[in-house]
């Protein structure tokens, strides 16, 4: 039987108090060493959450 055909659903059901796009906005710029060690995630992030930061100048020297 797969895993995907069960149907589960929470216990207890919990609100998220802020909106997605505010904790996005939130997220402090992603760091220049960790995007040399992970340009897919770091490329991935900055897609989500554009902004300038010395981690596009890493992505882009790579």
């Amino acid at each position: 039987m797969a895993f995907d055909s069960v149907a589960c659903t929470p216990a207890i059901q919990t609100a998220i108090a802020t909106a997605t796009a505010a904790l996005i906005d939130a997220f402090e710029a992603p760091c220049p060493i960790w995007a040399a060690e992970n340009p897919d995630r770091a490329l991935a992030l900055l897609f989500v959450a554009p902004r300038d930061c010395a981690a596009v100048d890493v992505l882009v020297s790579l």
